[in-house]
């Protein structure tokens, strides 16, 4: 929940090709929410499971984080974190009222074998770190930017700075649902209805396709 920016080079101010529908991409899977530790430290010991038993190297996971929007300049507490592990699979974990995080939990932020995928979410890992005062070194050694990672991909100046909703418009010639009254709602309510839900956990979901999409481009190029 950055604040986004996007400064467009001059081959690249063309107009995006967006879907006609003006359908806004959703993440269709299941959508595992929790507000109590108990169930933050079951869920957290689910996904690491997954990670453990993985032949992989490396598993790359989408990654966000929501909190309340205020207007006298200091930012209220993490209220949502939201990890996306596959298309099928997204966890949203509801910690506004949690006063300390698991240690299962904040294993999992710092896995060794876990990179986290996002827009900006260096900024979000740290707030974390803050509001909850827990080390969140590992985490920010493993984060795959997704504005970086275009440049780097597709060979664009690498002070051009990407909103997720440019990025989405321009790799996937799709749109994102970024409602203001949705993007400025009440986070710390633990009681999120089914549109908060929904947007909430296609953020992470987008961060998770961007980043599949760019990696298939990259392997692509190296290829050829």
């Amino acid at each position: 929940m950055a604040n986004e920016v996007l400064d467009l080079p001059l081959q690249m101010t063309e107009k995006p090709v967006i879907n006609k529908t003006k359908e806004f991409m959703q993440f269709k899977g299941q959508i595992k929410q929790c507000v109590y530790p108990s169930m933050l430290a079951s869920y957290a010991e689910e996904i690491l499971k997954k990670i453990e038993s993985s032949k992989l190297h490396e598993t790359v996971y989408g990654f966000d984080m929501e909190w309340p929007v205020t207007y006298d300049g200091k930012p209220k507490k993490t209220a949502l974190i939201q990890i996306c592990i596959d298309h099928s699979t997204c966890y949203l974990f509801h910690v506004y009222h949690i006063i300390k995080l698991p240690s299962i939990f904040v294993y999992l932020i710092n896995h060794p074998r876990v990179r986290w995928s996002g827009v900006y979410i260096t900024n979000d890992f740290l707030k974390l770190g803050r509001d909850f005062n827990i080390d969140v070194s590992g985490a920010v050694s493993h984060i795959i930017d997704l504005g970086t990672y275009t440049n780097k991909v597709l060979y664009f100046d690498s002070s051009i700075i990407w909103s997720m909703a440019n990025l989405v418009q321009r790799l996937l010639k799709k749109d994102v649902n970024k409602d203001k009254n949705l993007r400025m709602s009440n986070w710390d309510n633990t009681n999120l209805d089914q549109n908060q839900r929904m947007y909430a956990a296609t953020d992470a979901f987008i961060s998770l396709i961007l980043y599949e999409h760019l990696r298939k481009i990259e392997d692509e190029l190296q290829i050829n």
